[in-house]
């Protein structure tokens, strides 16, 4: 179930954060999380954060555009705007045009690869029962998600898994947390990256934090 999380807390820890392993992955998971609060105190905190750590603009823009995917299209807007308003970039052409055949088949070629990637041996599994509620559902996860979305390769996808998983926490959804949990080790995340992760929304969002460790112990992550 989902409960609110303690956004003073989460301020307090921005302010005082203090890494020894894993710095930016973690740094940019608390902006991710900061996202799903949509608290503006909290996400300018961690847009200084990052500012003062030395972590490029993109990076933000990057978790900022993928938020959608997890937190909806009002939460993505109001951190677009907070982040241009807090760290102005220089313009740049907007593509506004429509999508080409090319660009949808790769989107669609380049989603199934990494979702096999994320999921290993459990995408078959995923597809067969999604497709099975839901079709639609399933195939724009492939095309919208992980095609158009996860697989921009302005960001690694260590720091997008640990940045969802980041949300996800604060969101307090367990079935999603199980998934990408697994799907950051699948790709390649460093298992004591992903417990930091955890470890740090330990007082902001308590259920949450309940949630993935329970998951980890599951999975034997340690």
């Amino acid at each position: 179930m989902k409960a609110g999380a303690d956004t003073a807390a989460l301020v307090r820890l921005l302010k005082s954060f203090s890494a020894h392993h894993h710095d930016r992955p973690r740094i940019l998971a608390l902006f991710s999380a900061t996202v799903a609060t949509a608290d503006h105190d909290a996400m300018s905190e961690a847009i200084l954060l990052c500012r003062t750590s030395d972590i490029e603009r993109a990076a933000l823009y990057e978790l900022v555009l993928q938020s959608y995917l997890f937190l909806g299209f009002p939460r993505m807007l109001e951190a677009a705007d907070l982040l241009h308003t807090q760290w102005p970039d220089t313009p740049h052409e907007p593509d506004s045009g429509p999508v080409g055949a090319e660009e949808a088949r790769l989107w669609y070629t380049r989603g199934d690869q990494l979702c096999r990637r994320v999921y290993d041996s459990t995408y078959e599994p995923l597809r067969r029962r999604v497709e099975s509620f839901a079709p639609e559902i399933f195939r724009w996860m492939i095309f919208e998600g992980y095609g158009k979305v996860l697989s921009r390769h302005q960001l690694d996808m260590i720091t997008r898994e640990c940045s969802i998983i980041a949300c996800l926490i604060i969101e307090n959804m367990p079935r999603q947390l199980h998934s990408h949990i697994k799907g950051a080790l699948n790709v390649g995340a460093d298992p004591k990256l992903v417990l930091s992760v955890i470890e740090d929304l330990r007082e902001t969002a308590p259920d949450g934090y309940h949630s993935a460790k329970h998951i980890c112990e599951k999975l034997g992550v340690k």
